[in-house]
């Protein structure tokens, strides 16, 4: 059986094991972004570096 202060504290376990996970799933989306962005510019980059010779 939990006591109140048990249970409080077993609450706030859970809330900060969800924030964790929250924060570590928005960084792994920018990550994810970033690289595709990174990408896009490189592609880009090369577009315009064969552009630039014709």
């Amino acid at each position: 059986m939990f006591t109140a202060p048990d249970l409080v504290r077993e609450i706030g376990v859970s809330r900060r094991a969800e924030a964790r996970e929250s924060v570590l799933l928005a960084a792994a989306r920018l990550a994810n972004r970033e690289r595709r962005i990174r990408r896009r510019l490189q592609r880009l980059d090369g577009h315009l570096a064969g552009q630039r010779w014709h």
